[in-house]
């Protein structure tokens, strides 16, 4: 979505047109999705920070500076909340590839399709970054899964370029031993 739209969607969203703030939405769920999904590894986890990311940017919306980027803004909100999601339950990844829930849960789902898909980047990712720290993660997916630059990554995770260096060095020399261990 062209900035100039999304700009005018902020303006309508902030006189409380319900019908721009869906349309913010519906533009970018899905980025927001896929950020969650490649950093929590559940789709129920993903679901809920979508659903926490959307809540927290409708009640900040007066707050932002319409001349930045909105999905740098965004990014970070939703990064915020995986990274907090991660750092509450003090856990990498909880997810047992050999949980028969959640094999069901996703042979369940409608899109059997998208169904594979998610098992194999759950599974890949999961095996990855299982035993990363949440910041390394978070940066790892921000660069490496997301293709940001560090200094969009800088604004969304508040980290310094020397420390996003530094854990991206950490995440990809980690995940690198794993890769030769395949």
């Amino acid at each position: 979505m062209h900035q100039s739209i999304v700009k005018e969607l902020i303006i309508l969203s902030r006189q409380n047109d319900d019908q721009a703030f869906r349309k913010l939405v519906e533009a970018h769920q899905s980025v927001v999705y896929t950020l969650a999904f490649r950093l929590l590894c559940s789709d129920e986890d993903a679901e809920d920070v979508v659903q926490e990311t959307f809540i927290k940017v409708w009640r900040h919306l007066d707050s932002f500076n319409t001349e930045l980027k909105f999905s740098t803004w965004l990014y970070s909100v939703a990064a915020h909340e995986c990274y907090d999601k991660l750092r509450k339950s003090k856990r990498k990844s909880s997810l047992r590839l050999d949980d028969p829930d959640m094999i069901h849960e996703f042979i369940s789902n409608e899109n059997i399709v998208q169904t594979v898909i998610n098992k194999d980047l759950l599974e890949l990712i999961s095996s990855l970054t299982r035993d990363l720290t949440p910041k390394q993660k978070l940066v790892f997916t921000l660069c490496d899964l997301e293709g940001l630059e560090v200094e969009e990554i800088k604004s969304i995770s508040g980290l310094s370029s020397g420390k996003i260096k530094s854990n991206l060095y950490l995440a990809r020399q980690y995940i690198r031993k794993k890769l030769e261990n395949f």
